[in-house]
């Protein structure tokens, strides 16, 4: 029923609907007892639904490019204000950019391009070289660098962000005129979004920046943020009314019959959640309706992939884009497909062979990929970050080109990648991470159905959501429907971003004003404001009494008042009460690591203290054995302090036996409280002088004592407020301090002048993970040692994923000895950055040092992939971030010459085919 098709292109692909997927499965009408008559009925406006889900489906005619009002919009508003667009994927947002680059390299201006992944990177630098003219535009990454003189630089924001802290350094300005920044919602990204913020934040006012993303929730808010920052209106655009390409909801049942996911309420369709209690008989049918909605999940085995895609063409809804949660099933769901699907044309068949062929001429390490034969044969292909870059660029160009009907893909290919498909699926709504499975944000999933519909190639595009373990139609709807998540700021202290900062504005109050003008900071400072004004409140209370009484004293009088009160009601409170909590404030001071105590009063039971824990004691007894005990066991303490090494214990006993070391008195509960009465008669007689003090002419001292003492509560409320006020002040910068103690311990830094040092100079020139630990292993002369392979597994060891395993290749004595050395660094640096409450940086990957060695040694490819077993993306990702380390230090020639020639060689033994085909730096 109702199975449209618009064109005949595939010839030998049209199928006869089987009769069973002519329909919702027939259990839905019968369980209720349903009577037969009403049966056709039901039957016509279930036709009817389909068919109205399903018309409208093929490609639009022909029509001559027209500009969107919003996108005019933007580009009026970026000649006077910075921008922020937000619209669906599809619509438009990067002609924006490339019209407003065009105006600009027509006027003799610069600008940048940045975008936050390689892939997306390199696509944009094709697409504006062909646009453009390749002498026009440059590109810029960790790892690539060709024509970084052009008017429009592409690169990725890490980099633009690193030259904008090199031109502050050097007293100059960025070359730019506008800067883009693509995918602008990674400034909610949990490691990388601080890069998004600084670069905001360090832009100069007379440079516009045009923002483009589709997933940004709270978007007002962000640019209110960015004008109060740059002190430059920032606008908002945003595609009015829907996408461009309308999206569409459907369910697609076990057997193959699809029904729109919506009813004419707009609603989750009735007839899923009947199906739904029924497939599961866990639900009673007087549930309600709304609980039906929220909780009712599908709970079956996932559609074969075959049969899927076969139930997706009965309906003439390829090419699609499957979402799987792992790796392994996008794999063996695309296998799967394609040594089912055996009707293709030939023709078909040989347009991909060609393509692929032709692609193997450049990328020749794609001609002997897994899947090759699988691809060419039906038409079906997995995209996951395992694959290497050049086989999911192969992938891309297919479908593309048309040449696909299905990509299976986990959830990383929604980002940043512009190859749209008629349909997205979805077996489930969740994500798999490395401590499980979680929910999908809206943002997420919004970002994958942006795929859904092709700009000029469909009228409609379509959303499925299938069988899967996991379905859960529900939350498809629920996810449908919202709005995209608000961004939230990932802003975070680096030793990069502190050096570099202070080494160009050579003050820690300037550098603490920039951090303060962080997107964190904006909701603290609104928290401040709000404290400010309870603060005022409370001032006003104060004076007007104190006016009241006729006393024009100062606030600060009372505020003053109201601490000495504070005070002596702290040391009352904090006296003790009885001799026994006299003597056990007493012990908790007296019973220190290296003291020898008794248990009970003679000196027959000695323990000798090695340890404490609050009331918990350790230590060692006479005999050797060990002791642990609780501070109200303690009978008698000695004088003597000893060392804690085990030779002087026996002396520490001796003493004692021998009367050398006499037990330390015991307070009397008198002289315990002798101490606090002492201090709280100093108070009193302070708070007598303030009283004395506090009369005028007109008005005797009792009556403004009485005053006084009638605010003290609102003098103890000014000053909470002010101290949790200055705590949000110091909120974003405390951990930029204790980055700068241990930058100051290092010698990087000098604390009391508040400049970087020589060597803090090139450490901030190491834009790169961990940069402390090599800043040292550099300082101790460990690279300098090394050759060319086990420079590689080192900086290998410190690039890659902590928890990532990259095969197990046998380490090498030399390598084994470099890597012992390190951590021994490591230990050092994290031991002062634990003193400083910073969370150590994680642990090397060995798996990744011998690797990377290996690789460095010259070892093929092929080779490579089979001996460590480990995936190819994962290889590349971990060789290519290697690389771009390797060339950080290798720009390092006047701090560390010797280091900086080794790496620049185990760049280069890295840096090659397939893990890059660029000529390296």
């Amino acid at each position: 029923m109702g199975r449209f098709r618009e064109d005949q292109r595939r010839p030998g692909r049209r199928r006869k609907a089987s009769p069973k997927a002519r329909s919702a499965p027939h259990a839905v009408d019968t369980r209720r007892g349903r009577n037969a008559a009403a049966r056709p009925a039901q039957h016509s406006m279930k036709a009817a639904r389909v068919r109205h889900l399903l018309e409208g489906i093929g490609a639009p005619e022909p029509a001559p490019f027209k500009p969107d009002s919003f996108q005019l919009e933007a580009l009026a508003a970026l000649e006077h204000e910075d921008v922020l667009v937000t619209a669906p994927t599809g619509s438009g947002k990067t002609w924006i950019a490339r019209e407003e680059i065009r105006r600009l390299l027509a006027a003799g201006r610069r600008a940048w391009y940045t975008s936050p992944l390689k892939a997306l990177t390199n696509s944009k630098y094709q697409e504006f070289s062909d646009e453009f003219g390749p002498e026009n535009v440059g590109i810029l990454t960790g790892d690539r660098k060709e024509n970084p003189e052009a008017p429009l630089i592409v690169g990725t924001t890490e980099i633009y962000r690193n030259q904008l802290f090199d031109a502050l350094r050097g007293g100059r300005e960025v070359r730019a005129d506008l800067v883009v920044l693509d995918e602008a919602h990674y400034l909610a990204d949990e490691e990388r979004g601080h890069v998004w913020e600084e670069a905001i934040i360090l832009t100069p006012p007379r440079v516009r920046l045009l923002l483009l993303s589709a997933t940004v929730g709270n978007a007002s808010e962000i640019a209110a943020w960015i004008a109060e920052v740059r002190n430059v209106k920032c606008g908002v655009v945003t595609r009015p009314g829907t996408r461009p390409v309308p999206l569409r909801a459907a369910f697609l049942y076990p057997d193959g019959a699809i029904t729109p996911l919506f009813d004419e309420n707009d609603k989750l369709n009735l007839e899923i959640l009947h199906y739904l209690q029924t497939a599961n008989a866990r639900a009673p049918f007087n549930r309600s309706i709304e609980a039906e909605r929220r909780g009712l999940k599908l709970n079956m085995p996932e559609m074969p992939p075959a049969t899927l895609l076969a139930a997706l063409n009965s309906y003439n809804l390829l090419p699609a884009i499957v979402f799987l949660p792992t790796r392994r099933r996008c794999d063996e769901a695309a296998a799967e497909a394609a040594l089912a699907r055996t009707n293709e044309p030939a023709e078909r068949r040989e347009a991909r062979r060609a393509l692929m062929r032709e692609f193997a001429a450049q990328h020749p390490e794609v001609r002997h990929h897994r899947h090759w034969e699988m691809v060419v044969r039906g038409g079906a292909a997995s995209h996951h970050a395992g694959h290497i870059p050049s086989w999911k660029l192969l992938v891309e160009r297919l479908m593309s080109a048309g040449l696909l009907d299905a990509i299976f893909a986990t959830a990383t290919v929604a980002a940043g990648v512009d190859y749209p498909a008629r349909t997205v699926v979805f077996t489930g709504v969740e994500a798999r991470t490395g401590n499980g499975w979680r929910q999908l944000t809206a943002s997420e999933f919004q970002q994958m159905t942006g795929r859904a519909g092709r700009r000029g190639r469909d009228r409609v595009g379509f959303v499925v959501a299938a069988p899967g373990l996991h379905q859960n139609p529900q939350r498809v709807a629920a996810l449908l429907r919202a709005a995209p998540d608000p961004l939230e700021s990932r802003f975070r202290a680096t030793y990069t971003t502190l050096l570099n900062l202070l080494d160009a504005y050579g003050s820690f109050a300037h550098v603490r004003e920039i951090v303060e003008r962080s997107f964190v900071h904006r909701e603290a400072a609104r928290r401040i404001a709000g404290l400010q004004q309870e603060r005022d409140q409370c001032a006003r209370r104060i004076r007007e009494r104190l006016d009241q009484a006729g006393c024009r004293l100062p606030i600060e009088a009372a505020r003053g008042l109201e601490r000495l009160a504070s005070a002596r009601a702290h040391l009352i409170e904090d006296a003790p009460q009885t001799r026994a909590e006299a003597i056990m404030r007493w012990l908790d001071e007296v019973v220190v690591p290296g003291r020898i105590i008794s248990l009970g009063r003679s000196r027959r039971r000695l323990v000798f203290v090695t340890e404490r824990g609050g009331p918990n004691i350790a230590g060692i007894r006479e005999d050797g054995r060990r002791a642990s005990l609780a501070l109200d066991r303690v009978g008698r303490v000695y004088a003597r302090i000893y060392p804690l090494a085990a030779r002087h214990r026996e002396a520490a006993f001796d003493d004692v036996r021998q009367g050398r070391n006499a037990a330390l008195q015991e307070p009397r509960l008198s002289d315990a409280r002798a101490v606090e009465s002492a201090a709280i008669g100093l108070i009193n007689d302070r708070i007598d002088a303030v009283i004395a003090g506090s009369g005028s002419q007109s008005e005797p001292a009792e009556t403004c004592a009485r005053a006084l003492w009638s605010v003290v509560s609102d003098a103890e409320e000014l000053e909470i407020i002010e101290r949790r006020a200055e705590s949000l002040r110091a909120e974003v910068w405390r951990p930029f301090e204790r980055r700068a103690r241990v930058l100051h311990h290092f010698a990087y830094l000098d604390l009391q002048a508040e400049r970087v040092t020589e060597r803090g100079r090139w450490l901030a020139d190491l834009r790169l993970d961990r940069p402390l630990l090599v800043g040292e292993a550099l300082e101790g002369g460990l690279f300098a040692r090394l050759d060319v392979p086990r420079f590689a597994g080192l900086m290998a060891a410190l690039a890659a994923d902590e928890d990532r395993d990259y095969g197990e290749l046998p380490l090498d004595d030399a390598l084994v000895t470099a890597l012992a050395r390190f951590e021994e660094i490591a230990y050092r640096v994290a031991t002062e950055e634990w003193k400083e409450e910073i969370e150590p940086t994680p642990e090397v990957n060995f798996s990744a040092a011998a690797t990377a060695a290996r690789w460095a040694e010259g070892t093929r490819w092929e080779d490579l992939v089979r001996e460590t077993r480990a995936e190819e993306g994962d290889l590349v990702r971990m060789l290519s971030r290697t690389g771009e380390s390797l060339l950080q230090i290798a720009g390092l020639r006047d701090a560390h010459t010797a280091a900086a020639r080794t790496a620049a060689i185990a760049a280069a033994a890295i840096l090659r085919e397939p893990v890059r085909s660029e000529e390296v730096l």
